[in-house]
């Protein structure tokens, strides 16, 4: 009776453990379903990655190559989101990331179909130096009736996705939401403080070097016309002074810097004859 009783007990926690991988949900919000890839003979290997590594830290009676699950480490917190599976685990010690799982999606799909693995409401966040939902809110769930390469360009195909997203722009919201097609209504997506934290009082003096590393950050909130609104206007160091002092120095340090607005060779010889 006793014997029964344990083999009662194995086989509904065993069940638990059956039910609970069959629709495994990582920290992502990716579904996943062990069940179905049993069915299409997809061995455990494929996924996880065997490692032949002896480690006091493995458990008790473990199989040969087994290791404990490891956290991938976090080196910017503040640029990591949502969508960048901060939690996740490293792949190569147990649970895989996206990648994995493209290295056969790929093959046996034409067309991208996002909803496939991804929940209603993933929370995509672009790996940007600040968090987006910070100055940013979308619902993907409003815009389900569009194809996701509406808005996330370069995702047509499974063969050219690398397991992260690219995010939409400023100007891509705008082909719709231009107050015609859908409304134009900044707060709807804006918070009522946009502004991200990094842009402090000194930021207008090296945005951009943020804007040349990468133009999709700015192009999340600014527009083409923005760089023009100032890069069109005379510079605020370009006094009467300037002319008269200052502006052979700067010519001399970083004459590329004048050229960016004094492109056709002819400036300085308006003054300087024999320059």
């Amino acid at each position: 009776m006793r014997n029964t009783s344990l083999i009662a007990v194995l086989w509904l926690l065993s069940s638990v453990c059956v039910a609970w991988s069959a629709n495994y949900r990582t920290q992502a919000n990716l579904r996943f379903s062990h069940h179905t890839h049993d069915k299409n003979s997809v061995s455990c290997a494929t996924c996880h990655v065997d490692r032949e590594v002896s480690s006091p830290e493995a458990a008790p009676g473990a199989p040969a190559g087994w290791q404990p699950l490891r956290r991938t480490p976090i080196v910017d917190p503040g640029a990591a989101g949502v969508f960048s599976q901060k939690p996740e685990v490293d792949d190569t010690f147990g649970r895989p990331g996206e990648k994995r799982c493209l290295e056969c999606h790929f093959k046996t799909r034409e067309k991208a179909d996002c909803g496939l693995c991804h929940l209603e409401k993933p929370g995509h966040t672009e790996r940007a130096r600040h968090r987006l939902e910070e100055i940013f809110k979308f619902s993907h769930k409003k815009h389900a009736q569009f194809e996701c390469s509406r808005c996330h360009q370069g995702i047509t195909n499974w063969e050219n996705l690398d397991g992260h997203y690219i995010s939409g722009r400023m100007k891509d919201c705008l082909k719709c939401h231009n107050g015609l097609d859908a409304p134009k209504n900044c707060v709807m997506c804006h918070s009522p403080t946009p502004r991200p934290k990094d842009h402090t009082r000194n930021y207008e003096k090296k945005h951009g070097v943020a804007y040349r590393s990468d133009p999709r950050h700015c192009s999340m909130c600014h527009e083409d016309s923005s760089c023009l609104d100032c890069h069109s206007r005379k510079p605020r160091d370009h006094t009467l002074a300037w002319v008269k002092r200052r502006h052979g120095i700067a010519a001399q340090t970083n004459p590329q810097k004048c050229q960016a607005c004094h492109s056709d060779g002819q400036v300085c010889r308006r003054c300087h004859e024999n320059w």
